[in-house]
């Protein structure tokens, strides 16, 4: 009572306001609330009723359908299954041959069904279709076994002697999966071949009609909602107008009053300005108990925050600066690592000079000296042989250097032939798949990429362990996507490329470098026991 009491702590627009809004409020708020709360619960109950009306509608209507389009196929294939029986019983045994070239029997067996299905001839024993509508898809069915499931349960379903009816996946001649409805039929074969009648639909068929009804309905309900929330939005207008009104009054009268608060107002805006001119220490004396002096309690509280955060920035200014200077550091490591890399290539190219091809020069010229003297135990088509071997190992060894192919044929022969000598010499199993149209690509373009592919393969050599390998090449309008996945033990990724280099992984934070290079991004996907899928996507 003492707070209420005490006017003079109250708040301008409390005293101004309390006065007309609590007028405003009771009344307008009574009535708007009883009226708007049974509009609301009449539309709300209304809609609802509709749309479980619509629901149920459409429940019923696609069980009904659905039941009565599986009983006409099922009429349809003992139909058409009874014709062929007659048809094989007035024949002599046909074989399976015989029964495609007959062109009444393939009139009586594909027959539509519905708008899009039709009916065919499969032998569930041998997993072939003997007849279909389309002829390309007249073939040993087994290899799909795995590809689509629900048709195979169909196909071992349909081995015995009893009508069988289901739904399964279908491939399309044109690559597509698509879902069907079948009623299967045993055929009584003179011949002793187990023969089936298929009867076999589109599910699309059947859910025309019930998308239609269900269109319906749903027009109907959103009319209904349209027209509610239409009435709804004509009272909240007509109570918005109402409140305008009164605003517009209270308002009128709070200016009468607006010289009181224009002095702390004032205080606040160049509070403000020296806050934007950088004096963050600046401080408010405002002693007002009302809304204005929490406004200037929270400025100074808020000049104290831009103080604090102004100071963390600093310091967030020398942390980045110490970042940039890691980064340099890891850069400079790279760097060493390459320098060391290269050296250790050099001197694997001396060593295998010296040891491999010059030794072998040499006894190949001491046997030259002593078949020259007459002394030589082998003949000159020996030593020849000797001299091919040597050729051979420069070859290779000049071909892991730069494969000529690289320069003749492209990069596509040249991620083949890369695949093919990691399966001949080491025995790991890798297979290429190129997609897309094969287009030239500029000549640093194809070595960068062909080095990424080499390094990942030396890589699964190396270090992964693994049995089995994929490279994939896809060519699209804009880009190249080149990816290597093995099998092999995998590894825990480092978080980033500065950590590549110092853990060691050098080849991959070369890679790294070289897709930069082309423009490209990298995405290593690796996990210890689940082998790695290296994937590089480079704009063409």
């Amino acid at each position: 009572m003492r707070k209420i009491a005490a006017w003079s702590e109250w708040s301008i627009a409390t005293k101004i306001l309390v006065p007309f809004l609590g007028i405003f409020v009771v009344s307008m708020g009574v009535v708007g609330y009883i009226a708007l709360t049974n509009i609301r619960g009449l539309g709300n109950y209304a809609l609802d009723s509709s749309t479980s009306l619509g629901r149920t509608a459409i429940q019923d209507s696609t069980s009904h359908l659905k039941k009565l389009g599986e009983d006409i196929i099922g009429q349809i294939a003992a139909d058409v299954g009874k014709q062929v029986e007659m048809y094989l019983e007035s024949r002599p045994p046909m074989t399976m041959e015989a029964m495609r070239n007959d062109s009444q029997l393939r009139e009586i067996i594909v027959q539509p069904v519905g708008k899009t299905g039709y009916t065919t001839l499969i032998d569930p024993e041998k997993a072939v279709i003997i007849i279909h509508k389309f002829p390309g898809q007249e073939k040993d069915v087994s290899p799909l076994r795995s590809l689509l499931p629900s048709f195979w349960s169909l196909i071992e379903l349909s081995k015995g002697e009893n009508v069988t009816s289901g739904y399964y996946d279908w491939l399309e001649v044109n690559g597509s999966i698509q879902q069907k409805y079948a009623c299967i039929v045993p055929i009584k074969n003179p011949g002793g071949d187990s023969l089936t009648l298929w009867a076999t639909t589109y599910i699309d068929e059947f859910s025309m009609p019930v998308e239609e009804t269900e269109q319906q309905i749903n027009a109907a309900i959103s009319e209904s909602s349209n027209y509610i929330s239409d009435i709804v939005s004509r009272m909240q207008d007509f109570f918005i107008i109402i409140f305008t009104a009164l605003f517009i009054f209270v308002l009128s009268l709070s200016l009468l009053l607006s010289h009181v608060i224009t002095s702390p107002i004032l205080a606040l805006k160049r509070g403000a300005e020296a806050i934007g001119h950088g004096v963050l220490d600046y401080k408010l004396e405002l002693k007002n108990k009302d809304e204005i002096g929490d406004l200037a309690y929270s400025f100074n509280k808020m000049g104290s925050a831009l103080k604090s955060y102004t100071e963390e920035l600093k310091s967030t200014a020398t942390e980045n600066i110490a970042k940039e200077k890691k980064i340099q550091d890891n850069l400079r490591v790279y760097v060493q690592k390459i320098s060391q890399a290269q050296e250790a290539e050099r001197k694997r190219v001396s060593r295998e000079l010296h040891d491999e091809t010059a030794q072998a020069l040499v006894v190949v010229l001491r046997h030259l000296d002593d078949l020259a003297s007459g002394k030589s135990e082998l003949t000159a088509r020996d030593i020849r042989m000797e001299v091919k071997k040597i050729l051979e190992g420069v070859r290779h060894f000049s071909q892991e250097l730069r494969p000529s192919v690289l320069d003749d044929l492209g990069l596509i022969p040249a991620v083949q032939w890369l695949a093919s000598d990691l399966t001949k010499n080491f025995g790991i199993s890798v297979e290429t798949e190129i997609k897309g149209t094969q287009r030239n690509l500029p000549q640093e373009s194809e070595l960068m990429l062909f080095r990424i592919a080499q390094e990942a393969l030396t890589n699964v050599r190396k270090h992964s362990q693994a049995t089995k390998a994929l490279v994939r090449v896809d060519f699209t309008d804009h880009r190249i996507k080149l990816s290597v996945q093995d099998n092999g033990k995998g590894f825990k990724m480092p978080s980033g490329v500065g950590d590549l280099t110092r853990s060691g992984k050098l080849g991959l934070a070369g890679m790294e470098e070289r897709v930069q290079l082309l423009g490209g991004t990298l995405n290593i996907q690796s996990q210890p026991g689940k082998g790695t899928n290296l994937t590089v996507e480079v704009p063409l």
